[in-house]
């Protein structure tokens, strides 16, 4: 494998990459994980001001930087189920929206006994970049006193991507 070009933010902030080689312009795929896993913890630490209604009216204005980032869940309770649900639908709509290098995003609440006083989550996807498509898995934890994510690479295997049709 030849490796992938660095995204704009990576190449524009000059990001080093651990297994640069011989070409620092190709990240390998480890690199782009952690490049993804950065992204995905600004977006999901970033909130959104603008309310979805208020953006109905103008479908284009939905799926911009106007409604980058996670709605305000400070009036929701973490120990409600429901609640809970909704949290994982709005990660898997905002990362479906503004994270174009994962699709097939699902994020499910991770029950670990012993933990207190913050909610982990996982985050699957398929990893699609140039020609290929990895199956990835990341672990985000909110802290609700913050309401803060932290991401991280998980090292659990993926599940495997579907088969597709193709030679």
């Amino acid at each position: 494998m030849k490796g992938f070009t660095p995204g704009f933010l990576d190449r524009l902030l000059g990001t080093p990459m651990r297994h640069a080689g011989a070409s620092a312009l190709r990240m390998s795929v480890e690199d782009l994980k952690d490049a993804v896993a950065r992204d995905l913890e600004a977006l999901l630490n970033t909130r959104s001001v603008v309310s979805k209604d208020l953006l109905k009216d103008y479908p284009q204005c939905s799926d911009s930087i106007v409604s980058y980032g996670m709605i305000d869940f400070a009036d929701l309770s973490l120990s409600s189920p429901t609640d809970r649900a909704h949290i994982c639908a709005c990660i898997e709509t905002a990362i479906a929206c503004h994270e174009p290098r994962l699709q097939k995003v699902k994020a499910a609440l991770d029950v670990r006994e012993g933990t207190i006083n913050r909610l982990n989550f996982s985050i699957t996807g398929l990893l699609v970049a140039s020609a290929s498509q990895e199956p990835v898995n990341f672990d985000a934890v909110l802290q609700p006193s913050t309401l803060q994510y932290s991401i991280s690479k998980t090292g659990r295997a993926a599940a495997p991507a579907p088969a597709t049709g193709g030679a």
